[in-house]
């Protein structure tokens, strides 16, 4: 015979379940995934950066 679990969701940031409709167990993990979520853009704003700076770089120097 299956358990019917009451409806739930589960935390953004942990993964812990939270009543359904909530994103978050508690302001601790919600600040924590807007840091982790900045830190990220900040990460793949420099990557894509640095690979374009680099596809400039090549291309140039190609042309000379």
């Amino acid at each position: 015979m299956a358990l019917k679990l009451p409806d739930h969701s589960h935390c953004v940031h942990c993964g812990d379940p939270i009543p359904f409709g909530e994103q978050y167990c508690d302001e601790k993990c919600q600040d924590s995934f807007t840091k982790e979520s900045k830190r990220t853009r900040i990460k793949d704003f420099a990557f894509y950066s640095t690979v374009a700076l680099a596809l400039v770089v090549i291309v140039y120097a190609y042309i000379l």
